[in-house]
């Protein structure tokens, strides 16, 4: 698993996150801005605009003016100050106090320019009825628009700590999938150095033998078992070499891998066998007589099937298991199963994997 999913957003989602498109989010903000004050200047002086001159350009630059000063002072200054640290009543009251303002020198604006121009202003009084209705009409499409950029600038700190915390969540799984990877046993390499070490004089083809599958082994689990996946008939090559050593060390059992050619190319993660194995090896030796393990692969449809089963009459409550499920429930979310059943003589360990959704 790697962190490329998470670079592979919506153009949306970085042009709220990525630091490339800062630019581009201020401009975006200050036509937004620019749209409304020429909007509210539109209102305010509606057919008188023609007869104000160079005025109304003035007019539009101190309304545009105001807006930005108090839109940049919610997006540095209240939002990370108050808004981000929870200090709502703070944030509240100056958001209202900035809007305020806002109204109060638009009409300051409004009453200098209708005087010093001596065109009869639109509004008789400010203090009637419709003027205030108005004002309040002007306050709450603020308090709308500034909260507006509040709940924009609290997006894209959501969104960059939800990635982050997706990023840690997944190298979590990762570390926990590594260290899941590594539970070769190690005293299997210990056995193997130290039956080659009896054989070397008595039987030298046979400790060569040895060696040889051994430096397979820990080539795989050292190369192949770092991947993400690998060939499932890779795989196999490694539980028989791995089996091999076994029965090199202890020649107690027999074993037998079935492996189709249907399943070539299908891949699967590294040494998710090897706890099964290791598990039946140990209910193996403990048997009477020459018990047997046939390791088995197959496919139903967009699914594969991998059983090993091993002769054992005992039942057991398989918790050397746990790392494999966890493993499975890591990897394969929803689309795996594994089973165990038990009947007289043998018991089977049975792992169903569907195609294609390894993370």
């Amino acid at each position: 698993m790697n962190d490329n999913n998470t670079d592979k957003q919506t153009f949306l989602y970085q042009l709220l996150i990525d630091r490339r498109y800062r630019i581009a989010r201020h401009v975006l903000l200050l036509i937004a801005v620019a749209a409304t004050s020429l909007n509210q200047n539109i209102y305010t002086f509606g057919v008188k605009a023609g007869l104000l001159g160079n005025q109304i350009y003035w007019a539009g630059f101190c309304t545009l003016l105001s807006y930005i000063i108090v839109g940049y002072l919610h997006l540095f200054l209240l939002v990370p100050k108050l808004l981000m640290k929870k200090k709502y009543a703070a944030y509240i009251a100056c958001s209202l106090t900035s809007v305020v303002l806002i109204i109060l020198l638009r009409y300051l604006q409004e009453y200098w320019i209708f005087t010093s121009s001596g065109i009869p202003p639109i509004r008789n009084s400010y203090f009637n009825i419709v003027s205030i209705l108005d004002s309040l009409s002007d306050l709450m499409l603020n308090m709308i628009c500034m909260t507006g950029i509040s709940m924009t600038v609290l997006l894209k700190h959501w969104m960059i700590e939800n990635r982050r915390v997706s990023q840690l969540e997944r190298k979590q799984i990762q570390s926990e999938v590594d260290n899941l990877k590594e539970q070769v046993n190690p005293s299997l390499l210990f056995n193997t150095l130290n039956r080659t070490a009896v054989l070397s004089k008595s039987e030298p083809q046979k400790a060569a033998d040895m060696v040889l599958r051994l430096s397979q082994l820990l080539r795989y689990q050292l190369y192949d078992g770092a991947r993400d996946k690998v060939l499932l008939n890779s795989e196999m090559t490694f539980l028989s070499n791995y089996l091999a050593l076994e029965k090199f060390y202890s020649d107690t059992f027999d074993y037998q891998i079935i492996s189709g050619n249907e399943l070539n190319g299908v891949l699967i993660p590294p040494l998710l066998l090897v706890p099964i194995i290791q598990y039946a090896l140990k209910r193996v030796v403990n048997q009477v007589g020459r018990p047997s393990l046939l390791l088995q692969t197959g496919h139903e449809g967009q699914q594969i099937n991998i059983s090993c089963r091993f002769d054992d009459s005992t039942e057991d409550n398989p918790k050397e298991l746990d790392g494999v499920k966890t493993r499975l429930e890591l990897l394969y979310p929803d689309n795996y199963t594994l089973s165990i059943t038990q009947d007289k003589h043998s018991a089977t360990c049975t792992i169903t994997l569907k195609l294609n959704t390894h993370d």
